[in-house]
């Protein structure tokens, strides 16, 4: 959130914000809003093209790409933007592809409790079992 509200900052000094007061403008509420709710959006796990608007904003499609854990890898860093990888070399889209897996490396809890706690609990080292020859979570 407070990267959001740092994000505003740009508005306030080209003077297309003001305080929320009567005679205020909503524009810093609403594009909080808007992007927070589009935030929620491209994380959501929508297999959804939206054509030309790929071109304009990230999509659920173009986000996907970024957390791939397949090849290629280290794509689609822009948050809204796709137009900026564009730029940097780090765009990707394949028409008819989906990244064949996607999320994070760390095995995680099943449970949503546990899940909460994993981040804060002190990791202990893995074992390498002879036997198996894998390492024991």
């Amino acid at each position: 959130m407070f990267v959001r509200l740092c994000g505003l900052i740009p508005l306030y000094i080209l003077g297309l914000a003001s305080s929320l007061t009567a005679s205020g403008s909503l524009v810093p509420l609403l594009i909080v809003l808007i992007a927070t709710i589009w935030g929620f959006f491209i994380h959501a796990d929508l297999r959804w093209r939206l054509g030309p608007l790929e071109w304009v904003v990230s999509t659920p499609a173009f986000h996907h790409w970024h957390h791939t854990l397949a090849e290629p890898r280290d794509r689609n860093y822009a948050s809204m933007l796709p137009w900026m990888d564009r730029i940097f070399g780090t765009y990707c889209l394949p028409r008819n592809q989906w990244p064949s897996s996607y999320g994070i490396e760390t095995r995680m809890p099943n449970s949503p409790a546990r899940q909460l706690i994993h981040p804060v609990r002190p990791q202990l080292p893995r074992v390498s079992s002879p036997a198996a020859g894998v390492a024991d979570p």
